[in-house]
């Protein structure tokens, strides 16, 4: 029977990550469940999912990280309900095995539920706040229930400040082909998107898109160490399978750079550090 935490020192961070870049942390535990969350978030620590978002240091991260891998799915009455740990992926699969629409554009998106709803992750001009019905977090020792009315939303940001739990979606039983549909999602990221291990878009978007003001100040292309901002889309940086952090983090400062030099635009990452950078 497998424990409720998995308990592990000085292991590489690169392995949690959709970058694989990144050096160790002092203390990774690997939860599986709530009563193995309820045990181990004490104290400070620092939550990741998949980790599509994140860049993590070189030199790795002193601190404890939990790694949340909760995971399951229900049909509900108004939808689904996903565990945060769900590759957003998996569920998009689940919805469509069961004939559930509302989240079809999400097939592509290689980041978790509780990642997804933190930070109101998006498609298409889709995006999880459309959807979300509720989220379950964990707040002082006991799990408290939000309802979507009382949470805001931006742009690819929340307000949500504590471990998301699940969340419920809400999802119309429909006759539409939904294995075709989530396909031709599918099949439009694929075409516009670069493949190679990244984080997805490392910006976002301002008056225009981000990846449309990096690649009018000329830097698509441009290579440091083992990363590249990718030919195919400028808002994409590449670890071409050597790069560093930092030298991914080179390329966001001078992506940032450029961008305000020739625009006078500021561009915000989306991207998250963890761990020292300079």
């Amino acid at each position: 029977m497998r424990e409720n935490v998995s308990s592990l020192k000085n292991v590489p961070l690169s392995d949690f990550c959709t970058y694989h870049t990144g050096g160790k942390a002092r203390s990774l535990k690997i939860v599986y469940d709530i009563e193995g969350l309820l045990e181990t978030a004490q104290g400070e620590y620092v939550v990741i999912g998949c980790g599509s978002k994140l860049l993590i240091s070189d030199k790795g991260f002193d601190g404890k990280v939990i790694l949340m891998r909760l995971s399951g799915m229900k049909l509900t009455e108004s939808g689904v309900y996903a565990y945060s740990g769900v590759p957003l992926p998996a569920l998009s699969r689940y919805c469509e095995s069961n004939s559930l629409k509302g989240l079809e554009w999400a097939s592509g998106i290689p980041g978790s539920v509780g990642g997804a709803v933190k930070l109101n992750a998006g498609a298409f001009g889709k995006s999880v706040s459309d959807v979300l019905r509720y989220v379950d977090v964990l707040k002082n020792g006991k799990i408290e229930r939000l309802l979507r009315k009382d949470i805001t939303f931006g742009y690819r940001t929340s307000d949500i400040s504590d471990i998301i739990v699940g969340a419920e979606f809400e999802c119309e039983r429909t006759d539409e082909d939904m294995s075709a549909l989530r396909k031709r999602y599918f099949s439009l990221r694929r075409a516009t998107q670069p493949r190679g291990f990244s984080c997805g878009s490392v910006f976002k978007n301002a008056e225009k898109p981000a990846g449309w003001y990096i690649e009018q100040a000329g830097l698509k292309g441009l290579a440091q160490g083992g990363a590249i901002i990718s030919e195919k889309h400028a808002n994409f940086i590449i670890n071409t399978g050597f790069a560093s952090s930092q030298d991914i983090f080179t390329l966001i400062r001078a992506a940032k750079a450029e961008v305000k030099s020739k625009f006078d635009v500021s561009l915000t990452e989306e991207v998250i550090y963890l761990g020292e950078f300079y």
